[in-house]
């Protein structure tokens, strides 16, 4: 519901939250050529939309070797009905870009694909592979280091200016509103998907 207020104000635009922008902008400004720019712009690439599908890729090979196959499927499920509802958000709201932005990004802004993808995948890392570390104290570190990589994630892309701030948040809502309703699908499938799944194995067996 927040998310759809905010995409709403973006669309109209709605002249308080231009102001807001402008206003948290004023204190995001650096050089392009400084060093802290250079910094963001390596970090924007490990956070690209295209990064994160590798690594996303590679999460769900690790689950298809580990028998795991619900769960790469709805990794699988997750992360491309993902990117393609905030594709289709960007076409819609259609909002253009800060016009100084530094490295050349392109398309639309609102929502920010970096912050959207790198939220999903910090979200699938603390919630099924984290839990894994027995160690209570090195799984705390880890989610922990998480959460500051995404956050470093968004804070670059406003001070790139590839993105106003009002597109990171709404990319964290739309995420984490994403996550949150495919999660309740694999919780409330996964027997029936486990049991559709066995029984193709089975039936390729057989052959």
């Amino acid at each position: 519901m927040i998310f759809v207020f905010l995409a709403f104000a973006v669309k109209l635009p709605a002249d308080w939250l231009l102001s807001l922008d402008t206003l948290i902008q004023k204190f995001t400004t650096i050089p392009a050529d400084s060093v802290l720019a250079k910094i963001f712009e390596t970090v924007a690439f490990f956070g690209s939309p295209a990064a994160t599908l590798i690594i996303s890729a590679g999460l769900v090979i690790y689950f298809i070797i580990k028998k795991e196959r619900v769960t790469a499927l709805w990794i699988a499920f997750t992360i491309l009905g993902g990117d393609a509802i905030a594709f289709f958000v960007k076409e819609f709201i259609q909002r253009p870009r800060p016009s100084d932005i530094i490295g050349g990004d392109s398309g639309y802004s609102f929502p920010s694909g970096h912050v959207f993808g790198t939220t999903l995948l910090v979200l699938f890392l603390i919630y099924i592979v984290t839990p894994r570390i027995k160690n209570y104290q090195n799984r705390f570190i880890v989610n922990c280091l998480l959460w500051i990589w995404l956050f470093v994630i968004a804070t670059s892309r406003i001070y790139l200016r590839a993105h106003y701030p009002s597109d990171i948040v709404g990319s964290l809502l739309l995420a984490s509103s994403w996550w949150g309703f495919a999660q309740i699908l694999y919780l409330k499938f996964y027997d029936q998907a486990y049991r559709v799944l066995y029984r193709m194995k089975l039936n390729k067996d057989s052959e």
